[in-house]
């Protein structure tokens, strides 16, 4: 089992989504949530995100990248050494070799007839990356989005039925996680801006079961 790691910092980070696995045999990708891998094929991807200082650093990431969208209104109250700052833009350029860097805070990675895409998106307070993959011959981006189990009834009807052709949901406790297709990739912002369990309500994921699998 192949791991691929997605990581915007070196200090203070967090394990921002549960690790999802993708098949590539088949555009669609799926949460890594079980106690242990077996038999299994594809690729493990874990996104690791900084989460102190977070405006500040997107700052950091607008000065390397200046099409990436800012809030209006932005308050900063925030202080950190220059060793912290020199860490963060190492970081970046060290996770853009592997990963290219397209504009707008899209970064992408080709993997045979797969494109991985990395999606900043950026809040009032708070920024964070998610996930879209596209395959040859197949239209539109696989996505997956946690979204509170109270909050799956609305969704639902948020859902075009272009969308909702090829959906999954599976049950994940107090979320539930929804595998359907996006056209846009504004769409897929907006979606996790309003419904997005850890990004909306401003949860922590925090890894509750051991995954096994390549350290």
């Amino acid at each position: 089992m192949k791991r691929i790691e997605f990581r915007l910092g070196k200090r203070h980070l967090t394990l921002e989504v549960p690790p999802f696995l993708i098949d590539f045999r088949k555009r669609n990708f799926s949460s890594m949530m079980t106690r242990r891998l077996s038999g299994g094929k594809g690729t493990l991807f874990y996104v690791y995100i900084t989460r102190r200082n977070q405006l500040s650093k997107l700052l950091i990431l607008k000065a390397m990248h200046p099409g990436i969208f800012m809030p209006p209104r932005l308050e900063i109250n925030e202080a950190f050494s220059r060793e912290e700052i020199n860490d963060f833009i190492g970081s970046v350029r060290e996770l853009e070799k592997e990963w290219k860097y397209q504009d707008h805070g899209l970064w992408r990675r080709r993997i045979d007839d797969m494109t991985i895409y990395m999606v900043l998106v950026v809040g009032d307070d708070r920024w964070t990356v998610r996930a879209m993959v596209s395959k040859e011959g197949v239209p539109g981006y696989g996505v997956e989005l946690p979204v509170d189990a109270r909050l799956s009834e609305k969704f639902m009807k948020e859902l075009t039925p272009e969308e909702s052709r090829d959906l999954e949901i599976h049950e994940h406790g107090q979320n539930r996680h929804f595998h359907f297709t996006v056209y846009e990739i504004e769409r897929f912002i907006d979606l996790v801006k309003r419904y997005d369990y850890y990004f909306a309500r401003k949860e922590t994921w925090e890894q509750s079961v051991r995954i096994e699998g390549p350290p």
